[in-house]
C-alpha cells in the first residue's frame, strides 16, 4: 500500500488482527491440489441490477462455489479436480439455451420487450449434467433504449 509517499507491505492474510480473508477463502482450493471429497457445487444468483433494468438491459450477477467455470467440455473434463463446469441460461422458458463458460460474473441480456421475464440459470458439469438451478423473475420497465445500445455496441 502507498501511504504518505512510502511503500508499506499489505497485512498478511493470516494475521488474526486483520479482516483480510485469505486467497483460498475467496477463490477456493488451489488448482495444484487434487481434492478428495469436494463439497457439492453451489450457484448464488443476485436479482437483476436496477441500473440496467431502468435502461432496458438485464444484468444478473452470480458466483459459484466448489466449481471453476472454464471452457472445458467432455467426459475427460468430468474427472478434473478441482471440479469444472459452465452455465446454461434460458430466457422465458424458450426451448433453447446458451452456454456461458466465461466466468465474468454477470449475465448480460438486451433486446427483451418491456414486461415480465424469467431467466433460468443452471450450473452444469462439462457433460451438461445439472448441479444447481436458480430462477430469476423480474419486470423490465422499458425496452432497451436506442441511445444506450448505440453507445455500447461492440
Amino acid at each position: 500500500m502507498l501511504a504518505s509517499g512510502t511503500l508499506q507491505a499489505a497485512p498478511a492474510a493470516t494475521d488474526p488482527n486483520t479482516a483480510v480473508p485469505s486467497a483460498k477463502a475467496i477463490r477456493g482450493a488451489s488448482t495444484y491440489v487434487e481434492l478428495e471429497k469436494e463439497p457439492p457445487p453451489k450457484l448464488i444468483v443476485d436479482d437483476p441490477l436496477p441500473e440496467g433494468l431502468a435502461q432496458g438491459i438485464v444484468w444478473i450477477q452470480y458466483r459459484v462455489e466448489n466449481l471453476r467455470i472454464v471452457p472445458v467440455f467432455g467426459k475427460g473434463a468430468t474427472q478434473v479436480s478441482p471440479r469444472v463446469g459452465h452455465l446454461h441460461i434460458t430466457v422465458d422458458n424458450l426451448p433453447w439455451w446458451w452456454a456461458d463458460a466465461s466466468d465474468n460474473n454477470t449475465i448480460d441480456i438486451a433486446g427483451l420487450p418491456a414486461g415480465e421475464h424469467t431467466v433460468r440459470i443452471e450450473l452444469v458439469n462439462p457433460n451438461h449434467k445439472i448441479y444447481d438451478t436458480k430462477i430469476v423473475k423480474f419486470h423490465l420497465p422499458v425496452a432497451v433504449q436506442h441511445e444506450f445500445h448505440e453507445k455500447h455496441k461492440h
